[in-house]
């Protein structure tokens, strides 16, 4: 299962006094673990069972395990920033910002480890990679510092360092499935389906109990175009666990690429039937908005955005970039007028101050690249130009963030859109990141009018050469292929 926006975690720990512990000291040759404080070992019982679920992304059992760590020890910090990382939403920071205050007083490790988790959360990335950083200077023989920054390398995405933490945390513990899951997406985000494939088996046979090694097999399987043998994958993930709602979702993809679009359809209602929390449910609701944009049915797709909208029981966060898909869907249907209205809501929200830092960095950033297409479509070369300086400004801020740098090059390119040139364009879109789908899409329609064909094929050919598990490369595919999707 895709996990760009989760940090699992994985810790040896053992039980400790609930006063300040002495940091470790290691002797000649002795490995140095990371400690975690709790008054009460059945506490920590509790926490090694939810800590294990949640790297599996079972969230809502380590959800569970969690609150029983809890009640044993209201006190427990690690616990309680693990509990908060699993919660979507503002609850879920607020949370881990309040275990990052009683980790104090706790040994320097596990105090870096909560700070650093916390930083992840508000987006603070910089924060991030030091913490994990530090956390390894100080427990170098515990996996779980080179676990927790390469998966931070990979969101940065660089790919060799981060691959090379990764394999040092398996290394350091053969049966960290976190760690090799990770070492999975590393392949495969830079389209090496055939290492990825391998890597998820090898996962799958550290941990076969784990639905999640299945899901992630099928979803290299899936990205392979080996759809029959994804289902199968998918399908053993079901049978391990049947409330693991993804492997309905990747059963639908498997479904949808093979033009099977009921099938598909009902394949991500029985997604959401079988998710929990909210914020997984509206994601599935948001795929098949996906797939009416892709069947080019818009009518539809801004009536589910409705419903969405009116939906009872989501947090504010779980919807808050509705307005935005809104503007969107209006865009891909040539309605770029239209499209500014529910955008520049879309920025209103991003900006009020009431949802998650990271999540209002997110929304106002896509909202940005939002409006900045619609005045390109709209040929608003003035108000291009200033969207295009706003997104060059958040850039310079965020050195740090690809998605930063690569919005600045998909704001610049859609300038030079709104300015008629395709060649400017063209240079603009190519030095995105080839992780953004959208900016490589649009280099294929720039070069083409730019009348160079080769690139434009090119580049197309690397769209095309892995089937994502995604909404947006779905739409993209039924753009770039005129027969359908497969």
């Amino acid at each position: 299962m895709k996990t760009a926006s989760l940090l699992a975690f994985t810790l040896l720990v053992s039980a400790c006094s609930p006063a300040p512990v002495a940091e470790p000291v290691a002797q000649a040759g002795a490995p140095v673990k990371i400690s975690i404080t709790t008054k009460s070992p059945e506490a920590l019982t509790h926490f090694q069972r939810g800590e294990a679920l949640l790297e599996n992304l079972r969230t809502t059992e380590a959800v569970e395990e969690f609150n029983q760590a809890l009640k044993l020890d209201p006190e427990f910090a690690a616990a309680k920033s693990f509990r908060g990382f699993a919660t979507p939403g503002p609850d879920g920071l607020k949370e881990m910002e309040v275990a990052t205050l009683a980790a104090a007083t706790l040994p320097e490790a596990e105090r870096v480890l909560i700070e650093g988790n916390a930083a992840n959360r508000r987006g603070d990335l910089e924060k991030a990679r030091s913490s994990y950083r530090r956390v390894i200077e100080l427990a170098p023989t515990d996996f779980l510092g080179h676990y927790l920054l390469g998966q931070q390398l990979l969101g940065d995405q660089k790919y060799a360092d981060a691959a090379a933490s990764l394999r040092k945390a398996t290394e350091l513990n053969p049966t960290a499935g976190g760690a090799q899951n990770m070492l999975g997406y590393a392949a495969l985000r830079q389209g090496d389906t055939s290492g990825a494939i391998a890597a998820f088996e090898q996962y799958a046979k550290i941990l076969p109990q784990e639905p999640n090694a299945h899901d992630s097999l099928g979803e290299a399987l899936l990205g392979a175009g080996k759809f029959q043998e994804a289902e199968a994958a998918f399908q053993k993930s079901l049978e391990v666990s049947p409330q693991f709602w993804a492997a309905h979702e990747g059963m639908a993809y498997t479904k949808l690429y093979r033009g099977d679009w009921a099938g598909g359809k009902a394949a991500l209602v029985k997604a959401k039937e079988t998710a929990t929390r909210w914020a997984d449910k509206i994601q599935v609701d948001d795929e098949l908005v996906g797939v009416a944009v892709a069947q080019r049915n818009t009518a539809q797709a801004l009536k589910m955005i409705d419903a969405i909208e009116k939906t009872v029981g989501p947090q504010p966060s779980d919807v808050a970039f509705e307005p935005l898909r809104r503007g969107l869907v209006l865009l891909d249907a040539g309605r770029a007028k239209e499209a500014l209205v529910p955008i520049a809501t879309a920025l209103t929200a991003a900006d009020g101050g009431k949802l998650p830092v990271g999540l209002s960095r997110n929304l106002r950033r896509e909202a940005l690249r939002a409006r900045v297409a619609a005045e390109a479509q709209t040929s608003d070369t003035a108000a291009a130009q200033k969207t295009s300086a706003t997104l060059d400004a958040d850039a310079a801020a965020r050195a740090d963030d690809p998605q930063a740098q690569t919005a600045m090059h998909f704001g610049r390119a859609m300038l030079a859109v709104a300015q008629r040139d395709a060649k400017a364009a063209q240079a603009q879109f190519d030095q995105c990141s080839r992780e953004d789908q959208v900016c490589l899409w649009q280099a294929v329609v720039s070069a083409e009018k730019a009348g160079d064909k080769s690139a434009a094929g090119t580049t197309r050919d690397t769209l095309l050469k892995v089937y994502g598990r995604d909404p947006g490369h779905l739409i993209i595919r039924s753009r770039l292929v005129p027969s359908g999707v497969s």
